[in-house]
């Protein structure tokens, strides 16, 4: 019969876990639980599809709406404007790649160093590794996301405001992107 709800997800719309992994999913959930049993709102920095966003997450007055809820405000936060506070918001570790998806997790750590405007020498010593192995991750980031100059990988994690994040953060991302990964690879178990 059209119009008949047959569960709550179907009053409320997609669910996290149905657009994210699911690890990422349960991240950004237990935000929302905490915003709705403490009422506090809550704000922090994530990666998603590729740029860095401004998520503030908001409780609904229950009585109001009719029942508990929260309200997520996502803005573009590639460039950190003069009227935010200098505050550094906690950011989710789990992200949400598009293009980047492709990169190897040594090839996103190269990625944010050249996104720098890091040298191969300097990313080296950062990353301790010899300056071959770091020219070759750059040849192979060029390869995966079809750029042919530094400066096309500079522009490309300015346009997304990768240099906002702090070294500890994009590693942080890094490490989330390898937890997302496993769970995607991890083969599911059907319920026949």
């Amino acid at each position: 019969m059209p119009g008949v709800v047959d569960s709550v997800e179907d009053m409320m719309g997609t669910r996290l876990s149905d657009v994210l992994p699911a690890c990422a999913a349960r991240e950004r959930e237990l935000i929302h639980q905490q915003v709705m049993s403490t009422g506090v709102p809550h704000i922090h920095y994530q990666l998603s599809s590729d740029s860095r966003v401004l998520c503030s997450v908001f409780p609904l007055d229950a009585e109001a709406f009719g029942h508990q809820g929260i309200l997520a405000v996502v803005k573009d936060a590639r460039l950190e404007p003069r009227t935010v506070p200098k505050k550094r918001f906690p950011v989710l570790k789990t992200p949400v790649f598009q293009q980047l998806d492709v990169l190897s997790t040594r090839e996103l750590e190269v990625f944010y160093f050249v996104g720098l405007g890091l040298s191969t020498r300097e990313i080296a010593a950062q990353m301790n590794r010899a300056e071959k192995t770091v020219e070759h991750h750059v040849n192979s980031i060029h390869t995966k996301l079809d750029t042919h100059t530094r400066s096309q990988l500079v522009r490309f994690a300015s346009e997304r405001g990768i240099q906002a994040f702090s070294p500890a953060e994009w590693l942080f991302i890094v490490e989330g992107a390898q937890e997302v990964r496993r769970e995607m690879n991890r083969p599911s178990l059907e319920i026949a």
